[in-house]
């Protein structure tokens, strides 16, 4: 099925401007806040089972899973990364979900899932926030918690593509973020997205994070990264931009309300922009240092001087004030009997059941 146009409300912020900087947001309780979320940031605990990766001559652990879609490989830096990268798209966006949730989470009794879920920091903290309801993360890879987790959260080895192992309508919320690269638009229409409604409830939400892979500002050598990996992107299929890609799919599902809501948030990167700024260009860094072997391949560099290429990026957003857009898209599934009177165990229930 085709991708069609249509309207979509959408709500545009710039986090880390000169009225919002972070030396501004983390005053007072939000200082408070930050710092104790910044202790509590859980790390990989390496009970990951073993058979699932191969180790470099350097000692780095390597995914060694054959399915495995990702530009670069799962070392333990990444999952370090991915942890740190998770504190700064809670800092963008000061809370950790769009959707209109939070009093079914408080009451109670609601089921959660995180899709691509990786080491569990989304997930945990989730978790931790409201004890009332249960979350459930999911990833191909197990770089997720097996013991060290609340006693409200779960984790699961399972490939969305292969079909989430779950019961029809079995969660109240579900949430996957930043996976726009890891799936073709005809993964995207025919099987990811009809899989996330398939296991939300009649009147549940459906949310997606996602981060443009284009700046705003670019230097010459920024722009060369970034057409490298736009390059990568057409040759899996996948479509630009974002903003309309990821909604205007939802819709062709044809299981969401038709209104499909989109927020925005724009974030500077560098140590021009504040705090904030320098947790991006720490990110962004880091990310471009991951994908290194088929990054440079993509963009006919040697591995220094695609090394050289990223130190060039750190200096050009200090120098162009480089920015770049992340966006929320989040949906309602259509209800056609009353989400309260559903009743169907989830897979959560059954294994509780059976222990």
């Amino acid at each position: 099925m085709g991708l069609k146009q249509s309207k979509h409300i959408t709500t545009t912020t710039l986090v880390n401007s000169s009225k919002d900087r972070p030396d501004v947001l983390l005053k007072g309780e939000r200082r408070k806040k930050f710092r104790s979320f910044r202790s509590s940031g859980i790390l990989f605990d390496g009970t990951s089972t073993l058979e699932n990766w191969r180790f470099s001559h350097g000692g780095k652990r390597i995914h060694n899973l054959k399915n495995a879609k990702l530009l670069g490989p799962i070392i333990d830096e990444e999952v370090e990364r991915l942890q740190r990268q998770h504190r700064l798209f809670k800092r963008i966006w000061q809370s950790n979900y769009s959707s209109p949730v939070e009093e079914r989470l408080k009451s109670g009794g609601a089921r959660i899932l995180d899709v691509g879920c990786g080491p569990g920091t989304w997930t945990i903290e989730m978790a931790e926030s409201y004890p009332k309801s249960t979350f459930t993360g999911v990833d191909f890879a197990p770089i997720f918690p097996q013991e060290k987790r609340p006693v409200n959260a779960k984790f699961l080895q399972a490939n969305i593509l292969d079909g989430l192992p779950f019961l029809d309508d079995t969660f109240d919320f579900v949430h996957m973020r930043l996976l726009v690269t890891a799936f073709s638009a005809k993964e995207w229409e025919e099987k990811v997205i009809p899989e996330l409604a398939r296991v939300t409830r009649q009147g549940g939400w459906v949310e997606f994070m996602e981060s443009d892979i284009q700046y705003f500002n670019e230097g010459p050598v920024t722009q060369r990264l970034s057409n490298a990996l736009m390059a990568f992107m057409k040759g899996k299929g996948i479509l630009q931009p974002i903003d309309s890609y990821v909604p205007n799919s939802m819709e062709s599902c044809e299981k969401f309300e038709k209104e499909i809501k989109i927020e925005e948030k724009s974030c500077f990167v560098g140590k021009w922009a504040g705090e904030l700024g320098q947790l991006a260009v720490d990110d962004i860094t880091k990310g471009w240092a991951a994908v290194k072997l088929p990054m440079s391949t993509m963009m006919s560099a040697k591995l220094n001087e695609y090394d050289d290429a990223i130190q060039i990026f750190a200096k050009e957003v200090e120098q162009y004030k480089t920015s770049f857009k992340t966006w929320r898209f989040f949906g309602q599934k259509i209800s056609t009997t009353s989400s309260s009177a559903i009743t169907t165990p989830s897979s959560w229930d059954q294994s509780e059941q059976s222990q």
